[in-house]
């Protein structure tokens, strides 16, 4: 009784679905989003024997003309809301043309609506030729045929479809329900512009610099093995010997200029004519009619925050062009940072990873990593932030597989975890300051937008990253 009760359940669970899809298609409102292949793959896994059935997109974003494949068993899975001849020839051209039958024996097309009641198999023999065999009456499917094949398992594996079944309804109607809302609803859009607060004033001062005597002392002091630096080096070496370490400053034309105080700044008053220090504002610079003014004004804010970031174990990789986050301590083996996005969390930053091979080596270092650059809009600065990683192999220097790792995590990432990665720095940016910071930063901007399809939904799950947050106790 048992059985026929789970069977009745079946058919009226699939019943339901092939209705809901297929009042969706008529509305012209089903997208390939609506129902993710990842849901299908128990019940496929299941039905027709491939136990390391997988998402083929999980390796390469809209692997072409299949979707599901376990290659294993050499079992592949096209899933479509498409029913007509053209798509079906379409998916075994691109079979072809791509040399799957290297990798797979078998394909299915499994429709999501009811599939038509005859294919041409003259136009499909056409199509694939002898690449493998493809006979439209047995690997053209759709949920009827599944429900038809699930009748024949055995009750527990009939409870499990059900249930399975039961989710991908529920998702089906979930997005339905989404899709029908009304038009124009407003929805907030977090962008990854913030609003950046530079000083208001600016210093500027000639340079008077002693070449050969500073170059001497550098050599005596900082090790340092050239002979002609550049004025920039020149610059550097000159305030190092005097005791300062920053990088908030700029030369332009035989003259330094910086966010800091000169005429209280003993380091900077020794590398110039102290009697042409002068003090301007910072729309001086920043709105000058000279891109190259413009551009220095920039490059100054960047680099003045590298030293705010500094104090927060941020540092500053000149050989990728991007901030990145360093471990509080040295030998730890990750850290965490507190944010507030939806909810309190903690998000890991900095992660040691060990060899496979031998758990007590080191393999390389990965760091939360972000380019930030600034714009000017109606003289309000905004800063866009990027986010990304970086891999290192002693904390500074870039790893040899760097590209090939961060390729990898790129791979695996996904519209909300960059979306979290930019909330999650601007809310650091916002939040860790000190009382003598020069520049201080806002909230992200955000937008209300007009739209009955949010982008915040239907993304995956964070957990293939590991890098979710963490809920904060």
């Amino acid at each position: 009784m048992k059985q026929i009760e789970i069977e009745n359940q079946l058919r009226e669970v699939v019943s339901r679905l092939i209705t809901e899809i297929d009042l969706a298609t008529k509305q012209g409102r089903l997208d390939v989003n609506l129902i993710s292949e990842d849901a299908w793959i128990p019940i496929l896994k299941e039905v027709y024997q491939c136990p390391n059935l997988v998402n083929l997109n999980r390796k390469h974003k809209n692997f072409p003309g299949i979707d599901l494949g376990d290659e294993q068993d050499r079992v592949a899975f096209q899933v479509t809301s498409s029913t007509d001849i053209e798509k079906v020839k379409s998916t075994l051209e691109q079979f072809k043309k791509r040399n799957y039958k290297n990798a797979f024996d078998e394909l299915y097309i499994f429709t999501l609506r009811s599939k038509q009641k005859s294919y041409s198999q003259n136009a499909i023999d056409n199509a694939i030729g002898d690449e493998i065999r493809f006979d439209a009456k047995e690997h053209i499917i759709d949920t009827g045929d599944v429900l038809a094949e699930i009748t024949g398992l055995r009750l527990p594996a009939q409870e499990r479809m059900l249930q399975e079944f039961r989710a991908i309804l529920g998702d089906v109607e979930t997005s339905v329900k989404a899709l029908n809302a009304p038009e124009n609803a407003p929805y907030i859009l977090v962008s990854n512009l913030i609003e950046v607060t530079p000083p208001s004033a600016l210093y500027l001062a000639e340079l008077c610099i002693d070449e050969e005597s500073t170059i001497a002392a550098a050599k005596r002091d900082l090790n340092y093995k050239g002979k002609h630096p550049n004025k920039h080096l020149l610059v550097r070496l000159a305030l190092q010997l005097a005791g300062l370490g920053c990088h908030g400053w700029a030369v332009f034309e035989n003259r330094i200029f910086t966010f800091y105080d000169m005429e209280r700044e003993s380091a900077f008053r020794s590398i110039v004519d102290v009697g042409s220090i002068e003090e301007l504002t910072t729309e001086d610079i920043s709105q000058h009619e000279l891109v190259e003014y413009q551009n220095l004004f920039k490059y100054l804010i960047k680099d003045t925050l590298r030293d705010q970031l500094l104090a927060f174990n941020v540092n500053w990789s000149k050989q990728q062009n991007q901030f990145y986050f360093l471990p509080d301590e040295k030998d730890s083996d990750q850290r965490r940072e507190e944010w507030v996005g939806k909810k309190l969390s903690r998000r890991r930053v900095f992660e040691k990873k060990y060899q496979t091979k031998d758990p007590t080596k080191v393999a390389f270092f990965k760091h939360l990593a972000f380019d930030i650059s600034f714009i000017d809009v109606d003289s309000q600065w905004y800063a866009t932030v990027t986010p990304s990683w970086y891999y290192t192999w002693n904390l500074y220097k870039r790893n040899r597989f760097h590209d090939d790792l961060l390729s990898k995590q790129k791979r695996l990432e996904h519209n909300n975890s960059v979306r979290d990665q930019v909330r999650f720095v601007g809310y650091f940016l916002a939040n860790s300051r000190n009382d003598n910071d020069l520049i201080t930063f806002g909230e992200l901007v955000e937008f209300q937008c007009l739209s009955n399809i949010s982008l915040e939904e239907n993304e995956e799950l964070e957990e293939v990253l590991e890098e979710e947050d963490v809920s904060a106790d």
